[in-house]
């Protein structure tokens, strides 16, 4: 595989959009359960209405928390500086015999352009196992070896 600067860019505007699209769901899931709230206080009163007050608020919580960890992402991925990288670090796009690897946020495995793409985290283990590599040829991590082959 011929990996190019262009490609890195298409990639990181792609993962930018899924981030965008992460927290669009969130909103209209937020805004969802604002109107089912609104809807449960109209309701009559009661143990039933109580607790049905109160698992909607659980469920706003749990949004909220995951909207502000999604809004992160989409705030990392904006200080990624697009450019061609000749060592590992944040915005690096790695090629190996296993993997294509796209050091950036934490999305995990995505599809892009029929490429299976590992979108992980600076912070993941298996990133600070290639930041914290001496090598450009060769990372280890856990039970594997990565052979690199390229990096954008």
């Amino acid at each position: 595989m011929n990996l190019s600067l262009d490609f890195k860019v298409n990639l990181h505007e792609y993962c930018v959009l899924l981030v965008q699209d992460k927290l669009n769901v969130l909103k209209q899931q937020i805004a969802a359960r604002k109107q089912d709230l609104e809807s449960a206080s109209k309701s009559s009163a009661g143990d039933k209405h109580e607790t049905s007050r109160a698992m909607i608020h659980l469920e706003q919580e749990k949004l909220g928390l995951q909207f502000i960890e999604v809004e992160k992402q989409s705030h990392l991925l904006a200080q990624i500086a697009i450019k061609e990288h000749v060592n590992f670090q944040s915005g690096t796009l790695i090629y190996t015999p296993k993997a294509l690897f796209y050091i950036a946020v934490g999305l995990g495995k995505i599809t892009f352009k029929n490429n299976e793409v590992y979108v992980i985290s600076p912070i993941s283990p298996l990133a600070q196992a290639f930041l914290n590599s001496k090598s450009l040829e060769n990372v280890s991590f856990q039970t594997s070896n990565y052979s690199i082959l390229s990096i954008v």
